[in-house]
């Protein structure tokens, strides 16, 4: 069984990414507010987008691509060593995929929690 996803996938994922990425960066430009971070506290309080809908994509709207490319990539660096050292360790199939899924959602949170704060 596969445990991750086709490029086909990837390539879909990553087109919806990005036309819900430009929708809320258009809605943000459109709001009655003088700065990014007010427009999006107006664009929450008004229902028009959620938290949710923020996480992941918050350096795209703020127009910072490299960033984001360069925490993607120390995130996937981090998340490929501790797998190789997991396999070292000599866990069980399941036992390494807990550990491993644990860790890779640590490392997501504090890119979360990153984004929350802005």
């Amino acid at each position: 069984r596969s445990l991750s996803y086709t490029k086909k996938e990837n390539d879909e994922f990553g087109k919806l990414a990005l036309v819900d990425g430009m929708r809320i960066k258009d809605l943000i430009a459109d709001a009655p507010q003088d700065s990014a971070s007010k427009s999006i506290k107006y664009l929450l309080r008004q229902g028009s987008i959620s938290t949710d809908q923020l996480i992941g994509i918050d350096h795209y709207i703020f127009g910072n691509p490299k960033r984001v490319r360069k925490i993607r990539k120390q995130h996937a660096a981090a998340v490929l060593l501790k797998q190789q050292e997991l396999r070292q360790d000599r866990q069980t199939f399941d036992d390494l995929l807990s550990s491993l899924g644990k860790f890779a959602q640590s490392s997501s949170l504090k890119s979360s929690q990153t984004g929350r704060v802005r």
